[in-house]
């Protein structure tokens, strides 16, 4: 490689110093954003481990307060998916609207299965909404809003579409 070199002339071996110099260049700064995204990979890895240890050094804690919360849920209260529906929907008739409920989905644990369904209203007033909301919160702890979504109706002014994501606890006993 060494006699490939010195039998060049001096514009073949500037140039060759110049491509390996850019490709040594390129590679540096290739490694460099390498380097970093690993030691974020490695700062969020800490993180979450410390993270982690905290939760299971307060593991007993946790356990007690959840055992008390659960202690104090009346089960004739909690909702099954069922029950969501038909609740979402008469709540929605309180409040002077109509409901189209969709969406409905479950996840359980050992001690609580969680329902969610969809709650969409399509040109409804903002003061029902509002009557509806409130008639939810007062659900709670058994059933929670996770998610509004609102938009101004363009065919009808001052009117509003909205959609609700709404999940119920339901207590396995």
């Amino acid at each position: 490689m060494k006699r490939f070199f010195f039998a060049r002339n001096l514009r073949e071996k500037t140039l060759l110093v110049a491509f390996v110099s850019l490709v040594a260049i390129v590679w540096l700064i290739s490694a460099t954003g390498r380097t970093r995204a690993r030691l974020a990979d490695w700062r969020s890895l800490r993180s979450s481990g410390e993270e982690q240890r905290l939760w299971l050094s307060n593991h007993a804690e946790i356990e007690a307060r959840a055992a008390k919360a659960t202690a104090q849920l009346d089960a004739a209260k909690t909702l099954n998916g069922t029950r969501l529906v038909a609740e979402m929907s008469t709540l929605a008739a309180q409040a002077g609207l109509t409901a189209e409920v969709s969406g409905q989905r479950s996840e359980r644990t050992t001690q609580f299965a969680f329902h969610s369904a969809q709650v969409s209203f399509r040109r409804a007033e903002m003061g029902a909404l509002v009557k509806f909301y409130e008639s939810l919160s007062a659900r709670s702890p058994y059933v929670g809003l996770e998610q509004v979504s609102l938009a101004a109706d363009r065919g009808a002014p001052g009117a509003i579409n909205a959609t609700f994501r709404v999940t119920a606890a339901e207590l396995q006993r």
